[in-house]
Protein backbone atom coordinates (compact mmCIF):
# COMPACT_ATOMS: atom_id res chain seq x y z
CA UNK A 1 0.00 0.00 0.00
CA UNK A 2 1.35 3.45 -0.86
CA UNK A 3 0.52 6.86 0.54
CA UNK A 4 1.78 10.42 0.28
CA UNK A 5 1.14 10.78 4.04
CA UNK A 6 0.06 14.42 3.85
CA UNK A 7 -2.63 14.06 1.20
CA UNK A 8 -6.01 15.71 0.72
CA UNK A 9 -7.68 13.35 3.19
CA UNK A 10 -5.22 14.36 5.90
CA UNK A 11 -5.53 18.09 5.28
CA UNK A 12 -9.33 17.93 5.15
CA UNK A 13 -9.77 16.01 8.39
CA UNK A 14 -6.92 17.56 10.35
CA UNK A 15 -8.26 21.11 10.44
CA UNK A 16 -11.45 20.65 12.52
CA UNK A 17 -9.63 18.30 14.93
CA UNK A 18 -6.81 20.84 15.28
CA UNK A 19 -9.26 23.55 16.30
CA UNK A 20 -10.79 21.24 18.90
CA UNK A 21 -7.50 20.20 20.41
CA UNK A 22 -6.25 23.80 20.59
CA UNK A 23 -9.34 24.78 22.55
CA UNK A 24 -8.59 21.85 24.87
CA UNK A 25 -4.91 22.76 25.34
CA UNK A 26 -4.83 26.55 25.65
CA UNK A 27 -5.97 26.65 29.30
CA UNK A 28 -3.05 24.50 30.47
CA UNK A 29 -0.39 27.04 29.48
CA UNK A 30 0.54 30.25 31.27
CA UNK A 31 1.74 33.27 29.25
CA UNK A 32 5.26 32.59 30.55
CA UNK A 33 5.13 29.01 29.29
CA UNK A 34 3.88 30.08 25.89
CA UNK A 35 6.70 32.58 25.58
CA UNK A 36 9.21 29.81 26.36
CA UNK A 37 7.66 27.20 24.04
CA UNK A 38 9.90 26.30 21.10
CA UNK A 39 9.29 23.46 18.66
CA UNK A 40 11.86 21.99 16.28
CA UNK A 41 10.31 21.82 12.79
CA UNK A 42 10.85 18.83 10.48
CA UNK A 43 10.31 19.13 6.75
CA UNK A 44 7.38 17.10 5.47
CA UNK A 45 9.58 15.54 2.82
CA UNK A 46 11.77 14.09 5.58
CA UNK A 47 8.78 12.87 7.55
CA UNK A 48 7.45 11.11 4.46
CA UNK A 49 10.67 9.26 3.68
CA UNK A 50 10.63 5.54 4.38
CA UNK A 51 13.36 4.19 6.64
CA UNK A 52 14.54 0.61 6.37
CA UNK A 53 11.48 -1.59 5.92
CA UNK A 54 9.18 1.39 6.26
CA UNK A 55 9.71 2.13 9.93
CA UNK A 56 10.43 5.61 11.28
CA UNK A 57 13.82 7.28 11.29
CA UNK A 58 15.04 7.17 14.89
CA UNK A 59 16.85 10.50 14.61
CA UNK A 60 13.57 12.12 13.62
CA UNK A 61 11.81 10.26 16.42
CA UNK A 62 14.24 11.77 18.91
CA UNK A 63 13.29 15.24 17.65
CA UNK A 64 9.57 14.45 17.94
CA UNK A 65 9.99 13.22 21.51
CA UNK A 66 11.95 16.36 22.36
CA UNK A 67 9.13 18.48 20.96
CA UNK A 68 6.54 16.58 23.00
CA UNK A 69 8.72 17.08 26.06
CA UNK A 70 8.72 20.80 25.28
CA UNK A 71 4.90 20.72 25.29
CA UNK A 72 4.79 19.47 28.89
CA UNK A 73 7.74 21.53 30.15
CA UNK A 74 8.18 24.58 27.90
CA UNK A 75 11.76 25.78 27.74
CA UNK A 76 13.27 22.45 28.80
CA UNK A 77 14.23 21.19 25.33
CA UNK A 78 17.25 22.38 23.38
CA UNK A 79 15.78 23.57 20.09
CA UNK A 80 18.12 24.17 17.17
CA UNK A 81 16.11 27.14 15.87
CA UNK A 82 14.72 29.21 18.75
CA UNK A 83 14.15 32.38 16.77
CA UNK A 84 10.83 34.20 16.84
CA UNK A 85 8.02 34.14 19.36
CA UNK A 86 6.08 31.00 20.05
CA UNK A 87 2.63 30.45 18.59
CA UNK A 88 0.62 27.63 20.13
CA UNK A 89 -1.43 26.97 16.99
CA UNK A 90 1.62 26.62 14.75
CA UNK A 91 3.49 24.61 17.37
CA UNK A 92 0.70 22.08 17.89
CA UNK A 93 0.09 21.78 14.15
CA UNK A 94 3.77 21.02 13.61
CA UNK A 95 3.67 18.33 16.28
CA UNK A 96 0.51 16.84 14.78
CA UNK A 97 2.25 16.49 11.42
CA UNK A 98 5.23 14.84 13.07
CA UNK A 99 3.20 12.43 15.20
CA UNK A 100 0.91 11.50 12.34
CA UNK A 101 3.91 10.63 10.17
CA UNK A 102 5.46 8.50 12.93
CA UNK A 103 2.22 6.61 13.60
CA UNK A 104 1.26 6.10 9.97
CA UNK A 105 4.77 4.94 9.06
CA UNK A 106 4.55 2.42 11.92
CA UNK A 107 1.20 1.09 10.71
CA UNK A 108 2.53 0.81 7.17
CA UNK A 109 5.67 -0.98 8.38
CA UNK A 110 3.49 -3.57 10.12
CA UNK A 111 1.81 -4.13 6.72
CA UNK A 112 -1.60 -3.31 8.10
CA UNK A 113 -4.40 -4.25 5.71
CA UNK A 114 -6.85 -1.80 7.28
CA UNK A 115 -8.51 0.24 4.52
CA UNK A 116 -8.96 3.08 6.98
CA UNK A 117 -5.30 3.21 7.95
CA UNK A 118 -5.07 7.00 7.51
CA UNK A 119 -8.15 7.59 9.66
CA UNK A 120 -6.69 5.21 12.25
CA UNK A 121 -3.41 7.13 12.32
CA UNK A 122 -5.17 10.49 12.53
CA UNK A 123 -7.45 9.42 15.40
CA UNK A 124 -4.53 7.95 17.34
CA UNK A 125 -2.51 11.13 16.80
CA UNK A 126 -5.22 13.39 18.15
CA UNK A 127 -6.01 11.02 20.99
CA UNK A 128 -2.42 11.45 22.17
CA UNK A 129 -2.61 15.24 21.80
CA UNK A 130 -5.74 15.27 23.96
CA UNK A 131 -3.65 13.53 26.63
CA UNK A 132 -1.24 16.47 26.91
CA UNK A 133 -2.89 18.05 29.98
CA UNK A 134 -2.60 14.75 31.84
CA UNK A 135 0.95 14.18 30.58
CA UNK A 136 1.93 17.72 31.59
CA UNK A 137 0.64 17.20 35.10
CA UNK A 138 2.39 13.84 35.43
CA UNK A 139 5.67 15.36 34.26
CA UNK A 140 5.35 18.12 36.86
CA UNK A 141 4.75 15.66 39.68
CA UNK A 142 7.69 13.54 38.54
CA UNK A 143 9.89 16.63 38.65
CA UNK A 144 8.56 17.56 42.07
CA UNK A 145 9.25 14.03 43.36
CA UNK A 146 12.89 14.50 42.36
CA UNK A 147 13.18 17.06 45.16
CA UNK A 148 13.45 14.06 47.50
CA UNK A 149 17.08 13.93 46.41
CA UNK A 150 19.17 15.65 49.14
CA UNK A 151 21.55 16.78 46.37
CA UNK A 152 19.06 19.46 45.28
CA UNK A 153 20.45 21.38 48.26
CA UNK A 154 23.62 22.09 46.31
CA UNK A 155 26.58 24.39 46.88
CA UNK A 156 24.88 27.30 45.12
CA UNK A 157 21.85 27.14 47.43
CA UNK A 158 24.01 26.81 50.53
CA UNK A 159 26.14 29.79 49.53
CA UNK A 160 23.21 31.97 48.52
CA UNK A 161 21.25 31.21 51.69
CA UNK A 162 24.25 31.24 54.04
CA UNK A 163 23.29 27.71 55.05
CA UNK A 164 25.23 24.70 56.28
CA UNK A 165 24.56 20.97 56.27
CA UNK A 166 24.00 20.85 60.03
CA UNK A 167 21.16 23.33 59.64
CA UNK A 168 19.60 21.38 56.78
CA UNK A 169 19.91 18.08 58.67
CA UNK A 170 17.34 19.37 61.14
CA UNK A 171 14.65 19.19 58.46
CA UNK A 172 12.90 16.09 57.12
CA UNK A 173 12.30 17.36 53.59
CA UNK A 174 11.58 13.84 52.35
CA UNK A 175 8.54 13.42 54.61
CA UNK A 176 7.17 16.85 53.69
CA UNK A 177 7.45 16.07 49.97
CA UNK A 178 5.66 12.75 50.45
CA UNK A 179 2.91 14.53 52.36
CA UNK A 180 2.54 17.01 49.49
CA UNK A 181 2.28 14.11 47.05
CA UNK A 182 -0.35 12.40 49.21
CA UNK A 183 -2.37 15.62 49.37
CA UNK A 184 -1.63 16.46 45.72
CA UNK A 185 -0.72 19.93 46.90
CA UNK A 186 2.61 21.55 46.00
CA UNK A 187 1.84 24.41 48.37
CA UNK A 188 2.12 22.09 51.37
CA UNK A 189 5.85 21.75 50.74
CA UNK A 190 6.34 25.34 49.70
CA UNK A 191 4.60 26.56 52.87
CA UNK A 192 6.90 24.35 54.91
CA UNK A 193 9.93 25.91 53.25
CA UNK A 194 8.54 29.40 53.74
CA UNK A 195 7.97 28.77 57.45
CA UNK A 196 11.70 28.06 57.77
CA UNK A 197 12.82 30.95 55.51
CA UNK A 198 13.85 28.51 52.77
CA UNK A 199 11.23 29.43 50.17
CA UNK A 200 13.89 30.98 47.92
CA UNK A 201 15.23 27.50 47.11
CA UNK A 202 12.05 25.99 45.65
CA UNK A 203 12.04 27.50 42.15
CA UNK A 204 15.78 27.02 41.74
CA UNK A 205 15.57 23.35 42.71
CA UNK A 206 12.76 22.68 40.23
CA UNK A 207 14.84 24.39 37.56
CA UNK A 208 17.80 22.23 38.55
CA UNK A 209 15.66 19.11 38.07
CA UNK A 210 14.27 20.29 34.72
CA UNK A 211 17.74 21.10 33.42
CA UNK A 212 19.87 18.23 34.67
CA UNK A 213 17.88 15.28 36.07
CA UNK A 214 17.19 12.41 33.63
CA UNK A 215 14.59 10.47 35.63
CA UNK A 216 11.56 12.63 34.87
CA UNK A 217 12.53 12.76 31.18
CA UNK A 218 12.69 9.00 30.74
CA UNK A 219 9.40 8.69 32.62
CA UNK A 220 7.90 11.09 30.09
CA UNK A 221 9.27 8.97 27.23
CA UNK A 222 7.55 6.04 28.91
CA UNK A 223 4.28 7.95 29.25
CA UNK A 224 4.25 8.58 25.49
CA UNK A 225 5.14 4.98 24.68
CA UNK A 226 2.54 3.65 27.11
CA UNK A 227 -0.19 5.90 25.69
CA UNK A 228 0.53 4.46 22.24
CA UNK A 229 -0.15 0.93 23.53
CA UNK A 230 -3.68 1.75 24.69
CA UNK A 231 -6.96 1.11 22.89
CA UNK A 232 -10.56 2.28 22.99
CA UNK A 233 -11.80 5.59 24.36
CA UNK A 234 -9.25 7.53 26.35
CA UNK A 235 -9.80 9.35 29.65
CA UNK A 236 -9.23 12.77 28.15
CA UNK A 237 -12.83 13.74 27.53
CA UNK A 238 -12.68 13.37 23.74
CA UNK A 239 -14.72 10.91 21.73
CA UNK A 240 -11.75 9.95 19.58
CA UNK A 241 -10.94 6.27 19.74
CA UNK A 242 -7.35 5.09 19.89
CA UNK A 243 -5.71 1.84 18.87
CA UNK A 244 -2.38 0.25 19.86
CA UNK A 245 0.40 1.38 17.53
CA UNK A 246 2.83 -1.28 16.30
CA UNK A 247 6.61 -0.92 16.62
CA UNK A 248 6.69 2.74 17.68
CA UNK A 249 6.25 2.25 21.46
CA UNK A 250 9.17 -0.18 21.54
CA UNK A 251 11.30 2.24 19.52
CA UNK A 252 10.57 4.99 22.06
CA UNK A 253 11.47 2.61 24.88
CA UNK A 254 14.74 1.77 23.10
CA UNK A 255 15.61 5.45 22.81
CA UNK A 256 14.95 5.87 26.53
CA UNK A 257 17.37 3.05 27.21
CA UNK A 258 19.95 4.47 24.81
CA UNK A 259 19.98 7.97 26.24
CA UNK A 260 18.97 7.43 29.86
CA UNK A 261 19.87 3.76 30.50
CA UNK A 262 16.36 3.04 31.79
CA UNK A 263 14.75 0.15 29.90
CA UNK A 264 11.08 0.69 30.72
CA UNK A 265 8.80 -1.61 28.76
CA UNK A 266 6.05 0.52 27.18
CA UNK A 267 3.31 -1.68 28.63
CA UNK A 268 4.53 -1.36 32.21
CA UNK A 269 1.95 0.55 34.25
CA UNK A 270 3.74 3.37 36.10
CA UNK A 271 2.15 5.96 38.35
CA UNK A 272 3.37 9.53 38.72
CA UNK A 273 5.32 11.47 41.35
CA UNK A 274 8.13 8.91 41.09
CA UNK A 275 11.83 9.69 41.45
CA UNK A 276 14.23 7.58 39.40
CA UNK A 277 17.67 8.16 40.88
CA UNK A 278 20.94 7.60 38.96
CA UNK A 279 19.24 6.04 35.92
CA UNK A 280 22.59 5.92 34.12
CA UNK A 281 23.40 2.90 36.30
CA UNK A 282 20.53 0.98 34.66
CA UNK A 283 16.87 0.32 35.42
CA UNK A 284 14.66 -2.38 33.89
CA UNK A 285 10.91 -3.00 34.01
CA UNK A 286 8.87 -5.67 32.24
CA UNK A 287 5.72 -5.83 30.15
CA UNK A 288 3.32 -6.92 32.91
CA UNK A 289 4.94 -4.90 35.68
CA UNK A 290 3.15 -2.29 37.79
CA UNK A 291 4.73 0.61 39.69
CA UNK A 292 2.63 2.84 41.91
CA UNK A 293 3.14 6.53 42.67
CA UNK A 294 5.46 8.35 45.04
CA UNK A 295 8.24 5.76 44.72
CA UNK A 296 12.00 6.26 44.87
CA UNK A 297 13.75 3.76 42.63
CA UNK A 298 17.50 3.40 42.34
CA UNK A 299 19.18 1.33 39.60
CA UNK A 300 17.56 -2.10 39.84
CA UNK A 301 15.88 -4.87 37.86
CA UNK A 302 12.14 -5.46 38.00
CA UNK A 303 12.12 -8.47 35.70
CA UNK A 304 10.45 -11.77 34.95
CA UNK A 305 11.18 -15.45 35.41
CA UNK A 306 8.55 -17.12 33.25
CA UNK A 307 8.41 -17.35 29.46
CA UNK A 308 4.62 -17.74 29.56
CA UNK A 309 2.31 -14.90 28.53
CA UNK A 310 0.87 -14.02 31.94
CA UNK A 311 1.50 -11.77 34.93
CA UNK A 312 5.23 -12.38 35.29
CA UNK A 313 6.75 -9.14 36.58
CA UNK A 314 6.70 -7.39 39.95
CA UNK A 315 3.87 -5.21 41.24
CA UNK A 316 5.21 -2.28 43.26
CA UNK A 317 2.90 -0.30 45.55
CA UNK A 318 2.88 3.41 46.40
CA UNK A 319 5.71 5.23 48.21
CA UNK A 320 8.03 2.24 47.88
CA UNK A 321 11.81 2.69 47.98
CA UNK A 322 13.98 0.22 46.06
CA UNK A 323 17.73 0.38 46.62
CA UNK A 324 20.65 0.11 44.24
CA UNK A 325 21.24 -3.26 42.56
CA UNK A 326 18.12 -4.83 44.04
CA UNK A 327 16.63 -7.55 41.82
CA UNK A 328 12.93 -8.38 41.89
CA UNK A 329 11.94 -11.21 39.55
CA UNK A 330 8.58 -12.77 38.84
CA UNK A 331 5.09 -12.03 40.23
CA UNK A 332 6.46 -10.39 43.35
CA UNK A 333 4.14 -7.95 45.15
CA UNK A 334 5.56 -5.15 47.30
CA UNK A 335 3.14 -3.32 49.60
CA UNK A 336 2.85 0.45 50.06
CA UNK A 337 5.51 2.33 52.05
CA UNK A 338 7.92 -0.62 51.99
CA UNK A 339 11.68 -0.45 51.49
CA UNK A 340 13.86 -2.94 49.63
CA UNK A 341 17.53 -2.57 50.54
CA UNK A 342 20.43 -2.45 48.14
CA UNK A 343 21.67 -5.73 46.70
CA UNK A 344 18.61 -7.70 47.81
CA UNK A 345 17.07 -10.44 45.66
CA UNK A 346 13.34 -11.16 45.80
CA UNK A 347 11.97 -13.69 43.38
CA UNK A 348 9.13 -16.08 42.70
CA UNK A 349 5.80 -16.13 44.50
CA UNK A 350 6.40 -13.50 47.16
CA UNK A 351 3.77 -11.17 48.59
CA UNK A 352 4.87 -8.40 50.91
CA UNK A 353 2.52 -6.32 53.05
CA UNK A 354 2.70 -2.62 53.79
CA UNK A 355 5.49 -0.85 55.68
CA UNK A 356 7.94 -3.74 55.38
CA UNK A 357 11.62 -2.96 55.80
CA UNK A 358 13.98 -5.28 53.93
CA UNK A 359 17.63 -4.53 54.65
CA UNK A 360 20.63 -4.96 52.33
CA UNK A 361 21.75 -8.22 50.69
CA UNK A 362 18.59 -10.09 51.67
CA UNK A 363 17.37 -13.07 49.64
CA UNK A 364 13.65 -13.91 49.68
CA UNK A 365 12.41 -16.47 47.17
CA UNK A 366 10.44 -19.57 46.36
CA UNK A 367 12.34 -22.63 45.20
CA UNK A 368 10.92 -25.01 42.62
CA UNK A 369 11.84 -28.68 43.14
CA UNK A 370 11.24 -30.65 39.98
CA UNK A 371 7.77 -30.05 38.59
CA UNK A 372 6.25 -29.10 41.93
CA UNK A 373 5.17 -25.45 42.20
CA UNK A 374 6.18 -24.04 45.58
CA UNK A 375 3.81 -22.19 47.85
CA UNK A 376 4.05 -18.45 48.34
CA UNK A 377 6.06 -16.50 50.85
CA UNK A 378 3.71 -14.01 52.52
CA UNK A 379 5.15 -11.24 54.64
CA UNK A 380 2.64 -9.43 56.82
CA UNK A 381 2.51 -5.71 57.42
CA UNK A 382 5.44 -4.06 59.15
CA UNK A 383 7.85 -7.00 58.85
CA UNK A 384 11.52 -6.07 59.33
CA UNK A 385 14.24 -8.29 57.85
CA UNK A 386 17.90 -7.80 58.82
CA UNK A 387 20.94 -7.64 56.53
CA UNK A 388 22.09 -10.81 54.80
CA UNK A 389 19.03 -12.86 55.71
CA UNK A 390 17.73 -15.71 53.55
CA UNK A 391 14.03 -16.59 53.50
CA UNK A 392 13.09 -19.44 51.19
CA UNK A 393 10.15 -21.75 50.62
CA UNK A 394 10.47 -25.03 48.73
CA UNK A 395 7.33 -26.70 50.09
CA UNK A 396 3.92 -26.58 48.44
CA UNK A 397 2.48 -24.79 51.48
CA UNK A 398 2.55 -21.01 51.80
CA UNK A 399 5.06 -19.65 54.30
CA UNK A 400 3.57 -16.92 56.50
CA UNK A 401 5.71 -14.30 58.26
CA UNK A 402 3.37 -12.63 60.80
CA UNK A 403 2.75 -8.89 61.02
CA UNK A 404 5.52 -6.85 62.66
CA UNK A 405 7.92 -9.79 62.82
CA UNK A 406 11.58 -8.85 63.24
CA UNK A 407 14.02 -11.27 61.65
CA UNK A 408 17.61 -10.75 62.82
CA UNK A 409 20.48 -10.16 60.43
CA UNK A 410 22.03 -13.16 58.70
CA UNK A 411 19.16 -15.48 59.61
CA UNK A 412 18.12 -18.40 57.42
CA UNK A 413 14.37 -19.00 57.49
CA UNK A 414 12.47 -21.88 55.85
CA UNK A 415 8.98 -23.38 56.00
CA UNK A 416 8.54 -25.74 58.96
CA UNK A 417 6.12 -27.85 56.92
CA UNK A 418 3.05 -26.24 58.47
CA UNK A 419 3.36 -22.77 56.94
CA UNK A 420 5.30 -21.28 59.85
CA UNK A 421 8.85 -19.85 59.79
CA UNK A 422 11.63 -22.08 61.07
CA UNK A 423 15.09 -20.67 61.75
CA UNK A 424 17.87 -22.84 60.34
CA UNK A 425 20.37 -20.42 61.83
Amino acid sequence: MSTTLFDEYYEKHKRPLLNQVLEHLRPIYTPEELSALRIDPIRRTLLSERSGRGFVNRDLLETVLGNLLECVAPGSHNVTDASGSADLSNSIEEIIDQLYAMILQSLLAAQSDDNNIEALALDTTFSLLYELPKLKERALWNRFASLKDPAVWDAYILHRGNLDHDHLAEHNFFAQIEEAISKRDFDHYRSYLKTHNLDFAFDYQLQLVVSTYPGWRVLFYHDIAHALTQSGSSENGSEISRTPVPLLPRAISELGGRYYQADLHPETQIGDANFLEHTHRGLTTGQTGVVGFGCVIYPCTLGGLSDKVRQRHPRIGNFVKIGTDATLLGPVTIGDHSTIGSGSDIYGFVEMGQNCQIASSVVIGTVRLGSRIPGKIRLGNGVRVGDGTIIENSTDLDLFIPDKSEIPARSHVVNDGFGNPRYVR
